[in-house]
């Protein structure tokens, strides 16, 4: 493979360089929701019809035997998401870069150099971003199934773009330059009225990192003359993709890092709720687990846009409400990929999850790229379910603005609005199977037996908890119980936790069972019972910083699960929360009806 990347006698140009160059070969478903009993009461149609008003035929969806799925292709859950807006949001402005400063890796670590972008000499100036016009669609495949020509090129793109940190360190479109938007974006090196910007646990993840890879995947293939390159998707929530990628894992070439996990080698199953441990099971109930999880978080738990995009943000607030995909998968496939915190690195320091582990150095690990292109596809497909899953309307996430550099090194201004639609940006997914679709967990854990709730306290005798350091199960009451199907299509019932306090220093992993006890086997979540979880990466904004909690909240949707379960007509029942990993406390909970 190195020698097949290296082999093409080929020459630069770029806005910054004089050299030329030359390179040789080279719907909306009528079906309003997957849950068993709903399903009668609509009817479906075998028509889809995409953002642009296409119509195509549907997919078919019919259920599949788990085990042949998991063997025969192996070959969350946050947040405060129905939070209202405070009267005096707004629309999230760019960064004005001349307030940019050190970004840190810990409070008392600021990263070495600094992630600031080349400020322009006016910001007022700057233009708003209009897109090219094309001939063609770029298509993003999936990471498993490439060619050895389509990697040459791909290793190709990411070495010239690394040459330019030799020859151009400030030029904007280089690889570091690339990566330290993130590390500026995310850690605290951008300042707003004197608050810290932050681009995750809030609405603003899906489309700042939308754009974020749109730049980054035309640069690429400016810096091979190829418009239609486009980059791939670790397609991690199919079995086939349930492996790191094995083109980054090829030593000498550009698309390698040495500062990953030993974990990612010899096709290890990736865990999707990674928390930093090893879980002890069987490769083929982490399959199972793990397509569990993507039904979870894409399916049950995301029912509604603030659910799925995260709540809304306002500069500085304290309050964390990321959606369901950033909790889970998002977040633990980059803990996965990293170094573990505290192991030596090859430069001799000691590692603090780089480089994925960790949101400064996230950027400099090119798999960082092809995790999001997957991450921003599951946009797509969690709209392509259907009901209520569409993009906020809300105008303050409309007209929040990101701050970019193009492919020839030009500064833009962005809107979110502008980027709803991917056809329009110049870009699709080649398309591929989605067996988590088809993955509502069946097994009852208990049997169908129904936990006793009055042998258990109830969770005014529980909360506040100070530590969740061991299994423990409550019963709570209902707001409503026997509801309509008009009533449970008008309201999700939610299970909320409130006031989550942890370590923002830490990994933090917790699950959420219904009508089990405290002897529930937790590694095996196929089960019905499975309320879903919360993750979180550290993320340390300012160095200095002596207060290091941080407050989340988490809402389960529950409807379908007490359907399952068999407990829709019960006024009580029974949780239990399993701790994974780190110090939790939590002030209250609660059951309530929101709408979507």
């Amino acid at each position: 493979m190195a020698s097949l990347c290296n082999s093409s006698s080929t020459t630069l140009k770029t806005p910054f360089t004089s050299s030329s160059t030359s390179l040789s070969s080279t719907p909306k478903p009528s079906q309003l929701f997957l849950h068993g009993k709903r399903n009668k009461t609509f009817k479906v149609s075998c028509k889809v019809t995409n953002n642009n008003g296409d119509q195509n035929q549907n997919v078919e969806t019919n259920s599949v035997d788990r085990r042949n799925v998991l063997l025969g292709l192996g070959g969350l859950y946050g947040v405060a998401n129905a939070i209202p807006l405070a009267a005096s949001a707004s629309p999230t402005p760019p960064p004005d870069l001349s307030s940019c400063s050190k970004a840190t890796i810990n409070e008392t670590t600021e990263v070495p150099y600094s992630c600031c972008a080349p400020t322009p000499k006016d910001m007022t100036k700057v233009p708003y971003y209009k897109f090219p016009s094309m001939t063609k669609l770029r298509i993003r495949p999936p990471a498993h199934a490439l060619d050895e020509a389509y990697i040459a090129k791909y290793n190709l793109a990411i070495s010239r773009m690394k040459d330019l940190d030799k020859t151009q360190p400030t030029n904007p479109i280089g690889f570091k330059q690339q990566a330290n938007i993130h590390c500026a974006y995310c850690n605290g090196a951008y300042v707003i009225d004197g608050k810290v910007l932050q681009v995750h646990n809030s609405w603003l993840f899906f489309p700042f990192h939308r754009w974020y890879l749109y730049f980054y995947e035309r640069i690429l293939g400016s810096l091979i003359n190829d418009p239609t390159f486009a980059l791939p998707y670790w397609n991690w929530d199919h079995p086939k993709g349930m492996r790191f990628p094995p083109m980054f894992d090829i030593p000498g070439t550009a698309l390698y890092d040495e500062r990953r996990g030993e974990q990612i080698h010899n096709g290890t199953i990736i865990d999707l709720g990674s928390f930093g441990d090893q879980v002890q099971t069987t490769q083929l109930q982490l399959m199972t687990n793990n397509l569990t999880l993507m039904y979870r978080q894409l399916v049950t738990n995301a029912p509604c846009p603030l659910m799925f995009f995260g709540g809304p943000y306002t500069l500085g607030s304290d309050v964390e409400s990321p959606g369901t995909v950033e909790v889970i998968p998002h977040s633990p496939v980059h803990i996965w990929a990293g170094t573990r915190r505290g192991s030596i690195l090859p430069d001799g320091k000691t590692s603090n999850g780089e480089d994925m582990g960790h949101f400064y150095s996230a950027g400099l690990d090119p798999v960082f790229y092809c995790h999001h292109s997957n991450v921003d596809r599951m946009w797509k497909e969690w709209k392509a379910i259907g009901g209520k899953r569409t993009d906020i309307q809300n105008k303050d996430w409309l007209n929040s603005e990101f701050f970019f550099y193009d492919e020839s090194g030009n500064p833009f201004k962005v809107k979110v609005r502008d980027c709803l639609d991917t056809k329009k940006m110049g870009y699709d997914y080649e398309p591929m199977p989605t067996p988590w679709r088809n993955f509502k967990p069946k097994t009852k854990a208990s049997a169908g037996k129904k936990v006793n709730t009055s042998s258990i306290p109830p969770v005014s005798q529980v909360f506040p908890l100070a530590k969740l350091d061991k299994a423990i199960s409550f019963s709570i009451n209902r707001p409503a119980s026997s509801r309509t199907q008009q009533e449970k299509n008008a309201q999700e019932e939610m299970l909320t936790f409130n006031e989550i306090k942890y370590d923002n220093r830490d990994y933090i992993r917790f699950d959420v069972f219904l009508n089990v006890d405290n002897n529930v086997n937790a590694n095996e979540l196929d089960k019905a019972e499975f309320a879903g979880s919360y993750t979180s990466l550290p993320h340390v904004h300012r160095v200095g910083d002596t207060n290091h909690t941080a407050t989340a909240t988490l809402q389960l949707a529950i409807t379908e699960l007490l359907e399952d379960i068999g407990l829709e007509d019960d006024e009580t029942i029974a949780v239990t929360l399993v701790p994974k990993k780190g110090g939790i406390s939590i002030g209250g909970v609660e059951i309530k009806l929101a709408d979507c």
